[in-house]
Formats: C-alpha cells, structure tokens, sequence
C-alpha cells in the first residue's frame, strides 16, 4: 500500500477510536488487510474482531457480563496498538523484527567479551590486530541488538523478560547496557507497546544511576507522549503510581521534570546564538571557535590579557551575551545545540546508537586524539568526561572534530584544555567527588540533550513521534502528574514555567497547587502577573488583592492593581491605586508617568502636567517624559509648549515614526498645513509598515476632530500623504 494512504488510515482510525467507535475504526482498519505480509498482526486482527463481535452478542442477547468495561477497554487499546503496528508493517522495505533473534546475539557478545579478556594477554604487535577485529565484533553485534529491538514493533511477554534480563547483566558493561536500555525507549517510541514500558520501569530499579536515569526519562517521555491511551492500561497506570513510593525517584523526577521542560528553550536558544551571538563573536579577531565553551568571560574581563578586549565588548554588548551564556549554563541549559549540530555528519553517527551512547574514551573513532603524555592524557579524559557542559553526543562531535586538525594547531589546544590542571598530576578523580544524585541529574540531563539530537538531527529522526514537540509538562498528564504532585514540585514548576513566560501554563500549574496549600503573597502576585500576561485583568486583579490583604500596601502590588484597572479601561478605578501608590513612592518615575498618563485620561490635566515636570526636574531629558509633556500640551490647547517639546522629542536618540506623526497633528491643528505634511511624510519613511502607519494615523481621527480638525480634510490628507 502507498505509504501516504497507510498514514492516512492510520489516522483516521486513531480519529475513530478516540471518539469510541470500534467498530468502525476497525472496518477502517482491514482496509487491504490481505495484502499484508505480517501473518501475526492479521491473525491479532482476526482475535480482536472475534472478540468485539462476541462481546456485541452477549449485549444483543441480554446476557449478563460483568467484564464488558474491562473487555471494551482492552479491545480499544489493543485496536490503537494494532493501528500503529500495522502502519510500520505496510512501510515500503519493511521487515521484520524478532527480538529471540537478541538471544543468539546476547551469547555472541559475551563469547567477545572473553575474548577481548583473553587478547590483554598477547603481546602489544599480536594484541593489537586481534583487539581491533574483536571491537569491530562487538560494535555489529550490539549495534544489531539495538536495531532489533528499535525495530520490533509486537512484543510478547518473554521478549520483554529477555531485554530486561540483558539490561541487569552484570558482566555485561553498563555502557553497552545503556544502549540497549535506549534502544527500548526508541522502540516504544516508534510503536507503543506496554510491554516495552513495562521493561523500561524494571530499568528504573537498576542498582547503575546511568541505566536507572535512562530509563527513567524515556519512560517518563514515552508514556506522555501517548498518554491519552493510558486508560486502556492499568498495568501502566499502577507500575507509574508505585513510583511514588520511592522518594529518593520522587527527587529525580522533579529535576528531570524542570529538564524536559528546560528543552522548549532549546529552540529559542539556537537561534539566538546562530543570529545573534555567534555572529557578534566572529567579528572580533581576538574569539575564535576554541574559546566555545571554555571561560570567555573571565578572560575578556582580564585587562591585562588584552585591553582591547574589554573595550570590543561594551561596545557591542557581547559581555552582555556571553555572561547570558553562562547564566544558561548555570541553569543546564541546551547552549550546544547550534554549535554542535553541524558536525553530526561523521560516518559514527551512522548508526543510531552512537547519537544515544554514553561518551567512552577508549573507543578506536577517537582514541587517536589523546595526547601522548600519561598526565596530560588523564587531564584531558577528565575534562571531557567530567564536564557537564556537553552530552555525549556532542563530546563524541568535538573528538571527532578534533581527529580532524592538524596535529600542529591540536597540540596547542591541547596544551590550552589541560594546562593550568594539576588534579591528574595529584591522581584526583574529579569525579569521584560528585554525589551520587548529582551524578544522577548530570546524567539525566545530557541524556535529555542527547535524545533531543537524536530526534531533531538524525538521519532516522522521521520514523519515529518526536516527543520534543509536545509541552512535556507532567501536570498536563493525568498518569503522570501524580509523580509530580508534591507542592515544592509543583511550585519549581510554576516558577520555571512563569520565568519562561509560558504564562497560561503557569496558571494551571498554580490553581492546581493552591487547591491543596496555603499560599503565600509572593505566590498570589506571581499569578497575578501570570494573568495581567494573559490579559485576564480581573482574574489578576483577584489574586493582586489576595496578596495585598496578606501583605498592604506593598508599592508592587498596589501599582499592578492599577495597571490592570487602567488595562480594563477602567482610569477611575485605576487611579486611586496610582494615587496610593505614589504615597508610598513620591520619587518613581514610572509611577509618576503611570499617574500622569492615567489622570490626563480623566481630562484632569492641571494634575497630570505636575507628574510630568516632576519627572521632568527628577530625570532631565529622558524621552519618554518629553512625549507625555507635549502630547499632554496638545490636549489642552498649549499649541506652543506641544510644538517646542515634540522638536526636542525628535532630537533625541530613539524618536519614533509616532512623535513625528504627533508633531505634525500639532502643525496641521495649528493650519501649519505644509511642515504638516512634511512631518507625516517623515513618519511614514520612519514605520517599516504601511498598514500600521495610517492605521495610526486613523486611529487618531477622533483627538483631532475634537481638537478642531475637519473629518473631510482628513480623508483628503490621508492621501496626500500616500
């Protein structure tokens, strides 16, 4: 079947059973059932009409049936799996994928763990062509394990016993058992199957914090993404509420939660540092690609490095970018992923498992890096490995990037990366001081970057559902919220989601903490602001005097009460606030441009021109006190003051299209016509957009007909101007 059509179907049977109609979802489904070369998935396909049908009987009959929920439930869960199943199966080139086939590989890979074993006892010329045939041995073996079980699409339970019985292995190394714990979450995230959950939540158990984690946020990932199917699988439903009884995984999903949710700024972050940053940094000879991700800041601070430095930077604001940069990092941010994501095109990331490997050192590809000195070489492993900068991914990228200069200009990076680094010369493992959990949240984080890699830049990116486009927020799930349902969680989320401005989220995530705790005035104003961001006024409002009934008069508080009154158009109510508010801040001059604007709204004009001279003798010359002096002016007939106040407005550094267009309504009340015209014509060069500028312009009709103007000559003068 046409890959297109078979997606078509796969859809609309996904429509239908979301709406609960089985029967024709799977009339929809048998659609060119026979051509289909999977005999198993048919023979499901027959079982499941069978069933329905019986069940459908039993009804027409009368016949009691106290399983019918229950059967109904797994007949539409079965049916959603089918869909998804049979959709890989009618691919051009399918083929299929038995997981026993992993039990003859498993032996296979054990007899060369022996093997590599037995060939550290040969001499270093024999040992050298044997240990090289036996790891190309080992990298088709566990990349064909990983490829079986990414591509097998039907699980039964003894597969699933299989796969989780590998991933315990002892004396199989955690590394090849952390590919095959990857293997399962592409697996699942290829096909859904609850089996392939299930074998990812016995993996959260793992005594190895990289396989616990592993599984862990592939779980987590996987079941959100198809997490409306849920209901059709208590298993599931249990497996995930039994997490909650381990409070030490209680933690670890809290800070993964705040990870996943840290990948929405992946794509912001990117083109930022592809428009904004890099570019800014390529024009300054003294920064080069070296310096990524090493300390820039310190050194451009350092004056008596290079003194041109300092001055470069404040002059185009690159030290407000670079220390943006770190703050990033700080956070655990995705910083890399611009600068990474070109050089993915190496033959390793060929095969899939190397985007979700764990960084190895030792590996051939980029074992000739290393420098030759025993300190150094220790120093440099220890700078990579340890650094939690980078994913695995992209520390395989930069190796391999490395392999690729000439040894000249390698030497002297090398020299740059481990000079200055005794903690090798005193035999320190930098590692080793690290805390188990925060081994834990460095691991989970790179792994989240690594499978966001994965899913966004490989070459095998498309036959899988990216779960980066979903909001990865668990509160959303009603199977995962539970693990995120503790209130210090539940408030970090509200936190990060209202610093990203994801302001509705926000709201969500806190009317669902405040259902159950008490909270404080710092809360109720942050919701406050979360919904005056959303234009809810009176909902921010509500949760602004919330807080000022626990806290009064807090300058703060009372000033966003205000601006909300005066966003609502409602300046009376607006302005005893701002009037409050000024008792309490007599010098703010936003507040005093906030009181002023809002009284001349009033036409209490003689009271809004003191705020405005006030700011004026507080803060001589600034601009945004200049337009409301001579837009005030304008209002009440000061024709003069207007016209003296908008040429210094139009003096000034940061005049916009709107004050020469201001100026000129000034000119034409005044039947100045021609330095009129000339001014709006100014503005109209001044405003990128056409449309918005006689929208403007329009907008104005009505001051200037109360000011005098004649509707006609109006209209005429709108297309002199065009």
């Amino acid at each position: 079947m046409e890959e297109k059509r078979s997606e078509e179907i796969r859809k609309e049977v996904a429509a239908l059973l979301a709406a609960r109609r089985l029967k024709d979802a799977m009339e929809v489904l048998s659609t060119d059932m026979e051509s289909l070369q999977e005999w198993t998935l048919r023979t499901r396909f027959s079982q499941m009409k069978s069933s329905y049908e019986f069940l459908l009987d039993y009804l027409r009959k009368g016949t009691p049936d106290p399983e019918r929920e229950r059967m109904y439930g797994n007949l539409l869960g079965e049916c959603h799996i089918l869909n998804d199943q049979i959709a890989i199966a009618r691919k051009p080139g399918y083929k299929a994928r038995c997981i026993e086939e992993i039990a003859v590989l498993r032996n296979r890979l054990h007899e060369n763990y022996a093997n590599q074993e037995a060939a550290g006892l040969l001499s270093q010329a024999e040992g050298r062509k044997v240990k090289a045939e036996l790891f190309e041995e080992h990298e088709r073996l566990l990349d064909n394990i990983f490829t079986t079980i990414t591509e097998s699409i039907a699980w039964h339970k003894s597969d699933a016993e299989l796969v989780s019985q590998i991933i315990k292995e002892k004396d199989v190394p955690v590394n090849d058992r952390a590919v095959i714990a990857s293997a399962v979450t592409l697996s699942l995230m290829k096909c859904f199957e609850p089996l392939k959950a299930m074998t990812l939540i016995k993996a959260v158990e793992s005594e190895s914090t990289r396989i616990s984690t592993r599984a862990l946020v592939g779980y987590i990932i996987a079941i959100f993404t198809y997490g409306s199917r849920l209901e059709f699988h208590p298993e599931l439903v249990a497996a995930t509420e039994s997490l909650i009884d381990s409070p030490r995984l209680l933690s670890r999903i809290a800070t993964t939660q705040i990870q996943m949710l840290r990948c929405r700024e992946t794509q912001k972050i990117d083109r930022k540092m592809r428009e904004e940053i890099i570019p800014a940094m390529m024009k300054n000879p003294h920064l080069n690609g070296e310096k990524m991700g090493f300390d820039i800041i310190s050194e451009i601070e350092n004056e008596d490095k290079n003194p041109e430095w300092k001055e470069w930077t404040e002059k185009d604001r690159i030290k407000d970018k670079l220390e943006e940069i770190t703050q990033w990092q700080i956070e655990g941010a995705d910083v890399y992923m611009s600068t990474f994501s070109q050089l993915k095109n190496y033959p390793f990331f060929k095969r899939n498992m190397n985007w979700l490997r764990p960084f190895d050192p030792t590996l051939p590809a980029i074992a000739d890096i290393m420098p030759q000195s025993e300190n150094a070489k220790k120093t440099l492993l220890s700078t990579i490995c340890s650094s939690p900068l980078f994913c695995n991914s992209d520390k395989y990228s930069f190796c391999l990037t490395l392999n690729q200069v000439p040894q000249g200009q390698k030497d002297m990076l090398m020299q740059q990366i481990t000079g200055g680094d005794d903690t090798a010369e005193q035999g320190i493992d930098r590692n080793s001081e690290i805390p188990k959990e925060k081994k834990a949240e460095i691991e989970g984080n790179q792994y989240i970057q690594d499978l966001y890699r994965f899913f966004k830049l490989s070459p095998a990116r498309k036959e899988f559902k990216d779960p980066f486009t979903l909001s990865l927020n668990l509160l959303e799930s009603p199977t995962l919220r539970v693990l995120v349902n503790e209130p210090g969680t539940i408030l970090r989320i509200f936190n990060h989601l209202m610093e990203k401005e994801y302001y509705a989220e926000a709201v969500n995530a806190g009317r669902i903490y405040e259902k159950e705790n008490t909270p404080d005035e710092h809360f109720y104003q942050e919701m406050g602001y979360c919904l005056q961001k959303e234009k809810d006024y009176s909902a921010a409002i509500d949760y602004y005097t919330r807080a000022d009934i626990i806290k009064p008069d807090t300058l703060w508080t009372i000033s966003h009460i205000a601006q909300c009154y005066r966003l609502s158009d409602n300046a009376d109510k607006a302005i005893g606030f701002y009037l409050l508010a000024e008792e309490i801040a007599p010098e703010n001059i936003s507040l005093l441009r906030q009181t002023g604007e809002c009284l001349a709204l009033l036409k209490r004009y003689d009271e809004a021109f003191a705020r405005f001279f006030k700011m004026e003798f507080l803060k001589p010359g600034s601009i945004s006190t200049l337009r409301a002096i001579a837009w005030c002016s304008f209002l009440t007939g000061k024709e003069e003051q207007a016209r003296n106040y908008y040429r210094k407005v139009m003096e000034a550094k940061g005049a916009k299209f709107t004050d020469y267009m201001n100026a000129a309504h000034v000119e034409w009340i005044t039947r100045n016509n021609a330095a009129a015209v000339e001014l709006y014509i100014k503005a109209k060069k001044l405003c990128d957009n056409k449309e918005l500028f006689f929208a403007q312009f329009e907008k104005d009709f009505d001051t200037l007909i109360e000011r005098g103007a004649d509707r006609q000559e109006l209209l005429l003068l709108r297309d002199i101007i065009a």
